[in-house]
C-alpha cells in the first residue's frame, strides 16, 4: 500500500546542524525512494511537506476496491500464462 492512498506514517527525525534530515527506511521503501531522487519541499499550515518529483503513478492491486474474503485471498494465483525468465 502506498502512503498516498490514505495510509499515514508518523516517525520522528532529527534536524542536523547542516539542516539535513534522514528519511526513515520504512518511508523510503514504501514510496520507493532511492538515493538521488529529488523532493519538492513546501510548507502547508506550519507543516513541512515533501513531494517526490516524477514519482510513478501506482495502480492499486484491487482497482475496483472490492473487499475480498479470506477465502478469496488464499486462493492460488494462476501463473500458467506467465513465461519463465532466465
Amino acid at each position: 500500500m502506498s502512503y498516498e492512498s490514505g495510509m499515514r506514517a508518523m516517525e520522528t527525525v532529527t534536524l542536523s546542524t547542516k539542516g539535513q534530515l534522514v528519511i526513515p527506511a520504512s518511508v523510503r521503501g514504501a514510496l520507493r525512494l532511492k538515493a538521488g531522487n529529488r523532493l519538492r519541499v513546501t510548507v502547508d499550515g506550519g507543516n513541512i511537506v515533501l513531494h517526490p518529483e516524477g514519482a510513478p503513478e501506482w495502480a492499486p492491486l484491487n482497482p475496483a476496491g472490492v473487499a475480498l474474503t479470506a477465502v478469496e485471498l488464499s486462493r492460488p494465483v494462476d501463473m500458467s500464462h506467465e513465461t519463465r525468465r532466465r
